[in-house]
């Protein structure tokens, strides 16, 4: 079901200019809920989920791919989300992020640093005081952005 409904609503994703980052169809509390997370290059506002919101629900709607009641929610998927993808890494260049690795690069195992460059191989971190780093993808457990204060 989940394939089905991320290509029909494909459409709408990609006039809305939004990459669609997950997609959960599950029973929550008694109810089917379709959670859509959506982002996009500068972020996504509230007043963008509200518009795909009603704007995907009326589609699925008119087409009855979901027989049973359900309701949807779109949303950002949020700062503290991991990385899944090498796309992920792309959008968070020139940020701040928390790389967490399966083993120790230059005696850590963990750095909080500006991320440079990604590459098919990994990715290029900006550590003050050591300069560039290069992490292969293999070695690499947890990636997220981090905050900026």
């Amino acid at each position: 079901m989940v394939d089905k409904i991320k290509e029909i609503i494909e459409p709408i994703l990609q006039e809305e200019q939004v990459e669609l980052v997950e997609i959960i169809f599950r029973r929550e509390a008694g109810r089917q809920v379709l959670r859509l997370l959506v982002d996009r290059d500068g972020g996504i506002k509230l007043a963008d989920c509200t518009r795909l919101n009603e704007r995907i629900s009326q589609f699925l709607d008119e087409r009855d791919i979901i027989q049973e009641s359900y309701v949807i929610e779109v949303d950002s998927p949020g700062i503290d989300r991991p990385f899944k993808t090498k796309r992920d890494y792309e959008r968070a260049i020139g940020r701040l992020v928390r790389v967490t690795l399966s083993e120790r690069i230059q005696d850590k195992k963990e750095y909080v640093a500006r991320l440079e460059e990604v590459s098919d191989m990994g990715v290029k971190i900006d550590v003050k005081k050591k300069g560039l780093i290069e992490i292969p993808f293999e070695k690499i457990v947890r990636a997220r952005e981090e905050v900026e204060f």
